[in-house]
C-alpha cells in the first residue's frame, strides 16, 4: 500500500508523486515575511491545530481532501523545526497558486500556538469561547420562546374556561330563565286548579243560599196569603 508507507515514514524525496524539493524552486517561489521565523513543534499542541487544518483546506478547494490533510500533518511531524518554504513547495502541486496564502495562515498559527500556554492560540479560546455564547444565547432565546408559547396557551385555556367550566352571562340567563319556567308551570297549574275549585266552591255556595232563600220566603208568607195566591 503506497499510501501507507508514505504516511508511515516515506519522506517527499522518496515519494515519486511529489517530485524533488530543490533549493532551485525554492528559490522561484514567492514565501510570505512571516515564513522567516521558526517555529518549535514541541510546544505546539498539533491536535488542537488539525481541526483547523482540514477546515482550511475544504474552504480552499470545495471539497475534502483527506490525502492532503493528512500530507500536511505529516510535514509538521517529521521535525520538531519544519521548514515552511519547504512545505509551501511541497503544497504547489495540490494548492497551486493558494498554497501562500494557506502557509501564510498556517505558520502565523503555529507561531501564536507556540507562544499560547498549552499550545493552543489564544485566538482559538477566543472564537471557542464567543461559539460557546452564542450556542447559550441561542438556547436562552429558545427557552424565552417556549416560556411565551406556554404563557399564550395559558391566556387561551382561562379564556376558554368560562365556556367549559363556568357559564357565561348569556349562559346563566338561560339557565334562570329555564329554571324560573319550570316553577312558574307548576305555579300556574296549581292558581288554575285553586281557581277552578274556588269557583266550584262559590257556586255551590251560591246554590245552596238561593235555596235557603226560597224556603225562608215560602216560611214567610201567611196561609191566607198562600190560599190567595
Amino acid at each position: 500500500n503506497m499510501a501507507g508507507g508514505f504516511f508511515r515514514g516515506t519522506n517527499v524525496e522518496q515519494d515519486p508523486r511529489f517530485g524533488d524539493v530543490s533549493e532551485k524552486m525554492i528559490g522561484q517561489a514567492k514565501f510570505s515575511s512571516v515564513l522567516k521565523k521558526p517555529v518549535n513543534m514541541s510546544k505546539v499542541n498539533l491536535e488542537a491545530i488539525k481541526p483547523w487544518i482540514a477546515d482550511k483546506i475544504n474552504t480552499l478547494l470545495g471539497i475534502e481532501d483527506d490525502v492532503l490533510f493528512d500530507f500536511v500533518v505529516n510535514m509538521l511531524e517529521e521535525s520538531n523545526t519544519p521548514d515552511a518554504r519547504t512545505i509551501q513547495v511541497n503544497l504547489a502541486g495540490f494548492l497551486e497558486d493558494k498554497a501562500p496564502e494557506f502557509m501564510q495562515n498556517l505558520w502565523s498559527v503555529l507561531l501564536e500556538a507556540q507562544q499560547s500556554e498549552g499550545g493552543i492560540p489564544e485566538s482559538f479560546i477566543r472564537n471557542k469561547m464567543k461559539e460557546l455564547r452564542l450556542k447559550r444565547e441561542e438556547e436562552e432565546r429558545a427557552a424565552a420562546l417556549i416560556r411565551a408559547s406556554n404563557t399564550r396557551l395559558r391566556e387561551q385555556s382561562q379564556q376558554r374556561r368560562p365556556r367549559s367550566g363556568r357559564h357565561s352571562r348569556w349562559d346563566a340567563d338561560n339557565i334562570e330563565s329555564s329554571s324560573r319556567g319550570k316553577p312558574e308551570r307548576a305555579s300556574s297549574s296549581y292558581s288554575r286548579s285553586y281557581r277552578n275549585s274556588r269557583d266550584h266552591d262559590s257556586r255551590r255556595d251560591y246554590r245552596r243560599r238561593s235555596r235557603t232563600r226560597s224556603c225562608s220566603k215560602s216560611r214567610s208568607k201567611s196561609p191566607s196569603k198562600r190560599r190567595l195566591s
